[in-house]
């Protein structure tokens, strides 16, 4: 799974990340920076007059894969011979 991860200074000046998931995968440079100032200047999100996305700092994205390290005890399966 790919996670857009968006790396902002907050007013207090301690750095805050939002991330989202199931984002268009072909985003541009431009576009993301364009999305991070939009979001920046609306001040949305803020929490005791700290507006926690006051400056964008980088954007990241994130693939994650999982790999199972212990499956649970398969019994093989006997091959079936078709009838004739």
């Amino acid at each position: 799974m790919k996670t857009l991860e968006l790396n902002f200074k907050g007013s207090d000046l301690r750095i805050k990340h939002l991330r989202l998931k199931y984002v268009n995968t072909e985003l541009t440079t431009a576009d993301v920076e364009a999305i991070m100032a939009q979001i920046a200047t609306a001040k949305l999100f803020a929490k005791d007059d700290v507006n926690l996305y006051a400056e964008p700092l980088t954007a990241d994205v994130v693939e994650t894969t999982k790999q199972t390290i212990y499956p649970l005890a398969v019994p093989p399966v006997a091959p079936v011979t078709p009838v004739a």
